[in-house]
């Protein structure tokens, strides 16, 4: 994998980082550019003040760190790695050392060519560093990639470490892979949907194109056109004049979900590249800034938790509607038929705990606030915790919709199951939504 010529995409950050061991090559475009930055940041350092570089940081941004400014480095990061709360998972890892690799190839932050050359080698690693996740606010990740920063011993010299950590890589790392899994959820559910849609006899005036037409916001002319190709061939007269809402809002509720992760993947497009670091290097001049500040990215994660939301609530309406025989035409609870049955009311119940927990995590981050570092950082995007937030959230999705999926095949089956425990069907209809999602992929 080539590193420094082509934008990184959130998806082949998160194809990568879930393929184990990458094999990676800086461009020769790349290499001067880190060779040219850190020539200029040692320029600047030796004529004039420079931030984590000849200065303490934070609160302590006026000290003077002395002449040894190798051992400062170090201090900072055994001072800023955390390594409080659980490991972070192998995908998560190489994802955040992919993108902080590909953002330190702009050469922006100063750092030296054996810290890019020490990123590559770690990502070949069977085994990657652990990095522990507790501290991020969403203005650098600077405990998980303190953490790094160690890992990588020797190769950050004098001048790297706050270059290094003044990066977002970890949380853009989780919301890539949210991403990519939030994408596959939107794809699965609407196959899943269609599913229900056939069981229950629905009616595709709601998914028409002039209907999308009139209104044409992109999602929601995406999700229509996806829906038609999808239910085309249900036969059969529609069973009701005006669908639940579960079907009949499905563009508009979907649409807003594919436009959000749309706007989550523009952001993401644009940070897995960008130059954050504090200061930035540019020619002969360097800049104190708040680039590291991930308002875009919280925010847009808030939105897609919050897209997600109505999305999955649907799909709890839709099961719903598969319990009641005057819609479907067979037991209740699409059970067996004896006498008192329960079939797959429970089900249900499992669904309003997934969405209820859905709801929790869709709570905005972006509304939360702090003051720390004796109150010179009085702000913070929470964008971290947006993201991992983000990340819980596919869970409980998929266990929505496999939910739905397996009333679904019960009811264009006609299969009239005894009473039983649900747990084994329900995970393997969670297996089978990456194929469904493929499938809708294909078809579009």
């Amino acid at each position: 994998m080539l590193i420094g010529d082509e934008p990184l995409t959130p998806a082949a950050v998160a194809a990568a980082a879930r393929s184990g061991p990458l094999r990676v090559e800086l461009s020769g475009a790349a290499r001067e550019r880190i060779a040219a930055g850190h020539a200029a940041a040692v320029a600047i350092a030796a004529r004039r003040r420079v931030y984590g570089r000849t200065t303490g940081v934070g609160a302590n941004r006026h000290v003077a760190v002395g002449e040894d400014a190798l051992e400062h480095g170090r201090r900072l990061l055994r001072s800023h790695a955390g390594g409080v709360g659980a490991p972070l998972g192998a995908d998560i890892v190489r994802a955040t050392m992919l993108i902080r690799l590909n953002q330190i190839a702009g050469g922006a932050g100063g750092a030296r060519p054996e810290v890019a050359e020490a990123l590559a080698a770690r990502l070949a690693d069977a085994d990657p560093p652990v990095l522990r996740g507790l501290g991020g606010l969403g203005t650098g990740d600077l405990t998980v990639l303190a953490q790094l920063g160690l890992a990588l011993g020797d190769a950050l010299g004098e001048g790297d470490a706050l270059p290094f950590m003044s990066s977002n890589a970890a949380t853009f790392a989780v919301a890539a892979l949210a991403w990519a899994d939030l994408r596959e959820l939107l794809d699965a559910g609407l196959a899943v949907a269609a599913e229900t849609f056939a069981a229950l006899r629905g009616n595709p005036e709601a998914y028409a194109e002039p209907v999308a037409a009139g209104r044409p916001l992109p999602g929601l002319v995406a999700v229509a056109a996806t829906l038609r190709a999808l239910t085309r061939d249900v036969a059969g007269e529609p069973a009701r004049l005006q669908d639940p809402f579960g079907l009949r809002t499905l563009p508009q509720v979907g649409g807003a979900l594919h436009d959000a992760l749309a706007a989550l993947q523009a952001v993401l497009a644009i940070e897995l590249g960008a130059a954050s670091e504090n200061p930035l290097v540019a020619g002969d001049a360097v800049f104190h800034h708040g680039g590291f500040h991930a308002a875009s990215a919280a925010l847009a994660l808030d939105t897609a938790r919050l897209a997600l939301v109505g999305f999955a609530d649907l799909s709890l309406a839709r099961l719903s509607a598969l319990m009641e025989p005057e819609l479907t035409g067979l037991e209740p609870f699409l059970s067996g038929g004896a006498p008192g049955s329960s079939g797959l009311m429970i089900a249900e119940y499992v669904g309003a705990d997934a969405l209820a927990r859905l709801r929790a995590l869709a709570v905005p981050t972006t509304t939360g606030g702090i003051s720390i570092s004796r109150g010179l950082e009085e702000h913070a995007s929470f964008a971290w915790q947006g993201a991992l937030q983000a990340r819980d959230a596919v869970a409980l999705g998929r266990t929505l919709l496999a939910l739905e999926h397996v009333a679904a095949r019960r009811a264009l089956d006609g299969t009239r199951a005894d009473d039983a425990e649900i747990a084994a069907d329900v995970a393997g209809a969670e297996a089978e939504l990456p194929a469904l999602a493929r499938a809708v992929r294909d078809a579009g």
